[in-house]
C-alpha cells in the first residue's frame, strides 16, 4: 500500500467524521472527559498538597482555646468559618514577654460581604511577606486592607468602604455593622490571604461589640433624625444610619468594655526564636489545660492523608467510569462499522485494498483520540489556574 493510498484513506476518514459532526463531537467530548478527569484530579491534589503543606510548615505553632485541633488550624491558617472559643489577649502579651517567641494574635469572628475579616497586627503581613500593592496598610480603627480576590470580586479599592456582616437577622441586641474604610489592596499571593479582609484588633473588637464610639446628635443641626426627647436627652429616629462608622472626629470617644488585657481573640500564631525556645515554650503551654497548642504541619499532614485516601477512591471511580466510557465508545464504533457495511462494500467493489480499508477505520479512531487528548491537555492546563488550596476553599 503506497503513501498516497494512506493519505487518501486518512482524508476519507476525516471527511466521514466531519459529515457526522454531532456524533464525532459527542464521542470526542466523552473521550476527552474520561482522559481529563483523572489527570485534573491528580494535578489538583498534588498542587494542593504542596501549597497546603507550605503554608502549614511556615506556621510553627498555633495557640487557641481548648477544642478541636483541626478546627483551630483551618480557622487560623485558612480562615474557614469554624466556630472557635475565645481567650484573653494577655496570653499573647505573655508570650512576647517571655522573649522566647513572637506572637501574632488573630481575631476571626467577623465577616464582611461574605469574606472573613481577620483582626491582627501589621506583623502578620510582614511575617507572611504580604505587601500592599495599591494604597497603604491599615493604621487606625475602622481601616482595612483587602486581599486580591476580595478586591476583584467586590470591585472595591482604596478610598471605598465595605460593610461588615451582621451576626444574625434576629440579633437585636447586637451592634450595627461597621463601615470599614479601605486603605489598600494586597498583592496576589495565591493563598488564603487573597480571600480575606485585614484590620487591626481594635477594629475587630468594635465589630464584635466589645467597644464603641459615642455619636452626638444635635437637635438643631440634625432635626430630621430626632423623634423626641427624654428629660432633655434627644431620642434618635429610624433615620439614623443603620451602621457605625469610625470617622476621625469620633475616634476620641472610642473606648472598650473591660480591661484591655481581657479582650478576646480566637488564635495566636507563635514564631519561636529558635528550636530550643520553641521546645521550652511548648513544654510550658502543653501543661495548660485552658489552652490548646498545636503544630499545624502535623495536623495538616493528617488532613491530607484523609483527603488523599478519598482522592484515591475518587480516582479509582473515575478510572472505572473512564473504562466503561471507552467500552461504550468501542461498541458505538463497532456498530458504526456494521451500519456502514454497504458503504464499505462499495469501496471494495471500486478496488480499495484491505490495507486501505483498515487504514480508513484506524484513522477515524486515531483522529478521535488525538482530539480527545487535546481536550484533556487543555483541561489539565486550565486547572493550573485554579487555586492550589481549592479543596480547603470548597469547605468554606
Amino acid at each position: 500500500m503506497t503513501l498516497r493510498a494512506h493519505l487518501h484513506a486518512i482524508t476519507l476518514a476525516w471527511r466521514h467524521l466531519t459529515f457526522h459532526g454531532f456524533r464525532s463531537c459527542t464521542i470526542t467530548l466523552a473521550l476527552g472527559i474520561s482522559i481529563a478527569l483523572p489527570l485534573v484530579t491528580g494535578s489538583l491534589l498534588e498542587r494542593g498538597e504542596v501549597a497546603t503543606m507550605r503554608r502549614a510548615e511556615a506556621t510553627p505553632l498555633v495557640l487557641g482555646a481548648p477544642g478541636g485541633s483541626v478546627d483551630l488550624v483551618l480557622a487560623s491558617l485558612w480562615f474557614l468559618p469554624e466556630p472557635l472559643d475565645s481567650f484573653p489577649i494577655r496570653e499573647s502579651d505573655a508570650i512576647n514577654q517571655s522573649q522566647l517567641a513572637t506572637s501574632i494574635p488573630l481575631s476571626l469572628a467577623a465577616r464582611a460581604s461574605g469574606h472573613p475579616v481577620v483582626g491582627t497586627d501589621v506583623e502578620y503581613l510582614r511575617y507572611r511577606e504580604r505587601f500592599v500593592e495599591t494604597g497603604r496598610s491599615f493604621a487606625v480603627p475602622g481601616e482595612c486592607v483587602l486581599g486580591a480576590d476580595v478586591a476583584a470580586s467586590t470591585g472595591l479599592g482604596p478610598g471605598d468602604v465595605i460593610l461588615t456582616d451582621p451576626e444574625g437577622l434576629l440579633d437585636i441586641g447586637g451592634g450595627y455593622p461597621l463601615r470599614l474604610r479601605i486603605t489598600g489592596v494586597l498583592a496576589r499571593s495565591e493563598s488564603a490571604d487573597d480571600a480575606a479582609v485585614f484590620c487591626d484588633l481594635r477594629t475587630s473588637w468594635i465589630i464584635a461589640g466589645h467597644g464603641h464610639v459615642h455619636i452626638e446628635i444635635d437637635d438643631e443641626t440634625d432635626p430630621h433624625v430626632l423623634m423626641g426627647d427624654n428629660d432633655g436627652r434627644p431620642i434618635a429616629s429610624a433615620a439614623v444610619t443603620p451602621y457605625t462608622e469610625l470617622t476621625p472626629d469620633r475616634l476620641d470617644s472610642l473606648h472598650f468594655h473591660g480591661a484591655p488585657s481581657d479582650l478576646p481573640i480566637e488564635a495566636i500564631i507563635i514564631i519561636p526564636n529558635d528550636e530550643k525556645s520553641g521546645t521550652i515554650l511548648s513544654a510550658r503551654l502543653d501543661r495548660r489545660e485552658d489552652l490548646l497548642l498545636v503544630t499545624p504541619s502535623s495536623v495538616v499532614q493528617e488532613i491530607l492523608e484523609r483527603v488523599f485516601r478519598v482522592g484515591a477512591l475518587v480516582g479509582g471511580v473515575l478510572l472505572a467510569t473512564g473504562a466503561a466510557t471507552l467500552a461504550v465508545i468501542g461498541l458505538v464504533l463497532v456498530l458504526s462499522v456494521r451500519l456502514r457495511k454497504d458503504e464499505l462494500a462499495t469501496l471494495r467493489m471500486i478496488g480499495i485494498s484491505r490495507g486501505t480499508y483498515v487504514t480508513l477505520l484506524l484513522s477515524e479512531v486515531v483522529i478521535l483520540i488525538v482530539f480527545a487528548t487535546i481536550i484533556g491537555v487543555i483541561a489539565v492546563w486550565g486547572s493550573s489556574f485554579l487555586p492550589a488550596d481549592l479543596v480547603l476553599r470548597l469547605a468554606n
